[in-house]
């Protein structure tokens, strides 16, 4: 064999190899960024994130559709036939090599190459941003470790006095004449306007989209999710109209970079505080009194004390209006003929996500949004 014939085989050999070895290379490089939160901040949150999410989206926006529901489908479809083919070809070749060391020493190397890839591309289109440094520093603000039960109950009856307030200038008449387009108008509206206070807000080629198989959230427990391969923030239609505003306003957030579900809560809040329109505030109420809500009574069962319990939701409900507990019950309500079909699994999973994300408390992170809520309010 000649010496050119020997190179032109061995050039592809080496590029795969290369290849092989760069995807290993680009996730060290990728893990060491991340020990630096404010590198990650600048660099990649605001530069290059800002920059692939933005053309993500300008191409999603072609479609009328839920572009990232089909390629999810399509992924998990590639998935199960990649998986069964895999099986049946380590089968023969544990017949012809009777050798399962050999098997599952290839089998380990090339599970160990895709789970590489998949965290590089995971960190690249979304993942670094449950690394950057908190938003905290944008707003100034200084949180605590943790809330006291003074401070939330004192939170809650504000909340309530709130509600009510919002409640009596928001008439029945634009409630039942409210539609989910106007609602994704409105909060395309809202960042607009935001930006001239908070920079950091601007929301450039806004791209919502309603779920096409809005009631696999039943199964699988969610109101609405950002897709990070195509840039969309994808909603549930069905849900409820007084939870929508909230619901978008959280998603535009994670668009914008802010990944953990705290800090999109408070960007939601902050929305919802600054805002002229009267759904959108009332529409946030409702969302923090269900977390202040919940905070209070937690503190109160893990003592033990069921009657003081029992005197404070007693308490809460005779406080607020009519009007704001039929609204809360309709909410209630939509969720609780749908709780039996929650996939238990899919917690489990999700939870563990979140926790490997940089969110300690899980599903929990949620409620975290009362920290960044007081140390708002008290600025």
């Amino acid at each position: 064999m000649s010496d050119s014939t020997k190179s032109s085989l061995q050039l592809p050999f080496l590029l795969k190899r290369l290849a092989f070895w760069a995807w290993y290379l680009l996730a060290l490089v990728i893990l060491i960024a991340s020990q630096f939160p404010d590198w990650v901040s600048e660099y990649y949150t605001n530069g290059f994130f800002q920059w692939l999410s933005q053309h993500l989206r300008m191409v999603s926006n072609l479609a009328p559709k839920a572009l990232g529901e089909y390629l999810y489908l399509f992924i998990i479809i590639m998935l199960i036939i990649n998986t069964i083919k895999s099986i049946i070809q380590y089968k023969n070749k544990l017949k012809e090599t009777n050798s399962l060391g050999a098997v599952a020493k290839k089998l380990a190397i090339k599970s160990a190459k895709y789970l590489v890839q998949f965290y590089v591309l995971f960190m690249l289109f979304w993942g670094l941003n449950y690394q950057k440094a908190s938003p905290a520093k944008q707003f100034n603000l200084s949180l605590k470790d943790s809330y006291d039960e003074v401070a939330i109950e004192q939170l809650t009856l504000q909340l309530i006095k709130e509600l009510n307030e919002t409640r009596e200038n928001l008439s029945d008449s634009a409630l039942s004449n409210l539609s989910k387009e106007q609602i994704f108008k409105q909060a395309i509206h809202e960042y607009d306007q935001i930006k001239a206070l908070y920079p950091f807000l601007n929301y450039r080629q806004p791209c919502l989209k309603l779920s096409s198989f809005p009631s696999l959230g039943d199964y699988l427990g969610f109101m609405a999710y950002y897709q990070p391969l195509t840039g969309e923030a994808i909603i549930r239609g069905e849900l409820p109209i007084l939870t929508l505003p909230f619901t978008v306003s959280h998603e535009i957030a994670h668009q914008l970079g802010y990944a953990s579900e705290t800090e999109a809560n408070f960007i939601a809040y902050v929305i919802g505080t600054s805002t002229q329109n009267t759904v959108f505030k009332y529409s946030m109420l409702l969302q923090l009194f269900t977390y202040a809500q919940s905070a209070e009574l937690t503190a109160v069962a893990k003592r033990g004390d069921f009657d003081n319990w029992k005197k404070l939701i007693d308490r809460n409900k005779h406080l607020l209006s009519p009007k704001v507990l039929e609204d809360r019950k309709k909410i209630k309500l939509f969720f609780l003929e749908r709780q039996g079909l929650l996939i238990p699994a899919s917690t489990s999973i999700y939870n563990q996500f979140l926790q490997w994300n940089k969110q300690s408390n899980g599903i929990e992170s949620y409620n975290d949004v009362l920290l960044w809520a007081l140390a708002y309010r008290s600025k």
